[in-house]
């Protein structure tokens, strides 16, 4: 089985999303073509507690970066790939995933390198 890291991976390549050139774990090779995705995984993980205080599952906190240039920006695709992980059904994992959220999205343009980055924060909810 995969990671819950690896799900999500899965849910970004499945949607197909037209123009992106890969989706890499942490950092994309230096010969990457724009536009491009990075994935961090595991940056956190949160109980959620039942009543009696005993930890029913876990939240994942992870990102996803979007790179591309600023000067040909597709607004289109920070919208698909918020289409295609918020609410996603991620499956092959080594747990039980019950819910993926994209909870914040974040823009960010270095203009001096013609980079423009979108950062999705994303909560998603498993088994121990």
């Amino acid at each position: 089985m995969a990671s819950v890291g690896a799900a999500v991976r899965t849910a970004i390549t499945s949607a197909s999303i037209s123009g992106i050139t890969g989706v890499f774990r942490d950092i994309a090779p230096d010969s990457t073509a724009l536009p491009f995705v990075t994935l961090a995984s595991d940056l956190g993980r949160g109980p959620v507690l039942q009543g009696d205080g005993s930890v029913l599952a876990r939240t994942q906190e992870m990102q996803v970066d979007l790179w591309q240039s600023h000067e040909s920006e597709d607004v289109t695709l920070v919208e698909s790939l918020l289409a295609a992980l918020d609410s996603a059904t991620l499956t092959g994992a080594d747990k039980n995933i019950f819910q993926c959220r994209v909870v914040d999205v974040v823009r960010d343009v270095q203009p001096e390198i013609d980079i423009c980055h979108h950062s999705l924060s994303l909560d998603v909810t498993h088994t121990n």
